[in-house]
């Protein structure tokens, strides 16, 4: 009998250890924050202080602005992702600290990957070190003002096509869901100035780029998860060979980069387009026609990186990856954000009209690289809609050594993961009074002077800053444009007011989609 009772127990006692083990172990980091006196928010065990966002019940937007408020009168303070600690700033100083001041400590983002898995992986967003600055300076000049221009004419062959599709659907005279409009001319305007190919995303809805494109904006439920976890639990996602990029699109983007190459280097016909510069920069190691040479423009550390780097095509197919990857939703996203508050505020909406006709009349009525320079007022409704919708709610850095927070006596080790809130710091009153009225007057410059730069993130800042931010801005104006030449929008019966974000997507989406009236040119006159 005692030994019938000893079999039975045992399998209870080792459960039980492994339980209790499990806890110590999610637990064991628990007093981090306690111990070097910062203040913190007590975590619940398994999923730390994020438990909202990892079980998506809360969008990251959302989740984001509740931790940015829970110490109002502190700089900085501390919050576990399962039992990672993280350190989340709220001073605009230590933000400019971070990203600029000590960006030799936060130089690197600490992302892993499996690159034998995820090819595509090894893009600039991810890279670091020596790797990640050679490469950032071998492609910054090809996102230069001289290239984007005479580029330009491969955003308005788009714009055409575009205005064409916008003509159609205002004919139906039932409200159109503008972020599949929008996201129709994005996958375009990439596909030729990235690929240098017409996608004809605009008129064929079963496109490969346009497959592609719903498996990158619809990952699922799984593949967020890691996405989200990959920071805090590292050693498990590179043990398990988490792959994040679906196998399809990664075997997808590999083929077409590798056929354009080709044809490219059989040819001598040139379009000016970022593929013709990524093969510039794998034949030649840097670029002809700048203003300046790299050695010119470049420090002798940042030279001797950008020549120890050389492009392949699976590096080639990265960056035309991650180009895509980060062009395509994003810039819909805002293009569909701003065409929703145009339409909740009619004067605004007439006077970016206004303001978008003027310019180009001003150029015999022909869209031009200048006329859209010209645009001012438009640039401040896309910087308000930038504030309100940042594309990333958060952005994060990893700390290399150990560092003591500027005004503090708290110094973080080597290894801790820095988060800066934008999404919070846009939508403080402090900041940004009255956060969640749609006012562009904020980005005057007189307005601009009284508010500290370091509060408004959109595309990041410091030497880590989106490399293509002068890229993203003109293909969403000129989305924009394309809306507001001929046509307007407003509000219909099913448009959804607030906004319900994603709770799915780790950038800044509706929920339910952007559902508006088009309207035509004679309906606004």
């Amino acid at each position: 009998m005692l030994e019938l009772l000893k079999e039975f127990l045992d399998p209870f006692l080792l459960i039980g250890l492994f339980i209790v083990s499990l806890y110590f172990y999610f637990t064991a980091t628990f007093n981090f924050w306690e111990n070097l006196c910062v203040p913190f928010k007590k975590p619940t065990v398994l999923v730390g202080n994020f438990g909202p966002l990892l079980l998506f019940r809360k969008s990251q937007p959302e989740g984001v602005k509740e931790m940015y408020e829970w110490f109002k009168n502190e700089r900085f303070f501390g919050v576990f992702r399962v039992r990672s600690p993280i350190l989340i700033l709220r001073d605009p100083d230590l933000v400019k600290s971070i990203c600029v001041k000590d960006f030799v400590c936060f130089a690197n983002r600490g992302i892993p990957t499996n690159n034998s898995q995820d090819p595509l992986s090894g893009h600039l967003f991810n890279l670091e070190g020596r790797k990640w600055k050679g490469l950032r300076s071998k492609l910054t000049p090809t996102f230069s003002s001289g290239k984007l221009k005479r580029m330009f004419y491969l955003l308005a062959e788009c714009s055409e096509e575009f205005r064409k599709l916008i003509n159609k659907a205002c004919e139906g005279k039932t409200a159109v869901e503008v972020r599949e409009l929008a996201a129709k001319f994005t996958i375009d305007v990439i596909g030729s100035c990235a690929f240098g190919i017409q996608i004809n995303a605009l008129t064929d809805e079963d496109s490969e780029f346009h497959r592609a494109a719903k498996k990158l904006s619809r990952p699922s439920y799984k593949t967020t998860l890691w996405r989200m976890l990959r920071t805090a639990m590292p050693k498990l996602y590179k043990f398990l060979s988490v792959q994040v990029i679906d196998p399809e699109v990664t075997m997808f983007f590999k083929n077409v980069v590798s056929q354009m190459i080709k044809q490219r280097e059989s040819c001598d016909q040139r379009r000016h387009d970022f593929m013709d510069l990524l093969v510039e920069l794998k034949n030649k190691g840097s670029l002809e026609n700048e203003i300046g040479s790299i050695s010119q423009t470049l420090n002798e550390e940042d030279v001797q990186a950008a020549k120890e780097i050389e492009l392949d095509e699976n590096s080639i197919a990265a960056q035309a990856f991650v180009f895509f990857a980060a062009g395509y939703e994003t810039s819909s996203n805002t293009i569909a954000f701003c065409l929703h508050e145009l339409a909740l505020n009619e004067e605004i909406q007439e006077k970016t009209r206004r303001d978008i006709n003027d310019s180009i009349m001003k150029r015999d009525g022909k869209l031009t690289y200048d006329a859209v320079q010209d645009m001012k007022y438009l640039d401040l409704v896309i910087l308000e809609t930038l504030r309100k919708y940042p594309p990333a709610p958060l952005l994060s850095r990893r700390c290399e050594y150990k560092y003591q927070i500027p005004g503090s006596k708290v110094e973080l080790p080597a290894g801790m993961r820095v988060v800066i809130p934008i999404y919070g710091l846009h939508h403080d009153p402090d900041h940004y009074p009255d956060p969640e009225t749609f006012n562009p007057d904020r980005f005057m410059d007189e307005n601009k002077r009284t508010r500290h730069p370091y509060t408004y993130l959109p595309f990041g800042e410091g030497p880590r800053a989106c490399i293509g931010i002068r890229f993203a801005l003109l293909q969403i104006k000129i989305g924009i444009i394309s809306f507001l030449r001929n046509h307007g929008v407003q509000v219909s019966n099913k448009t959804v007011h607030p906004i319900r974000f994603s709770r799915r997507s780790l950038v800044t989406t509706s929920e339910d989609g952007f559902w508006l009236n088009i309207t035509s040119e004679s309906e606004n006159s």
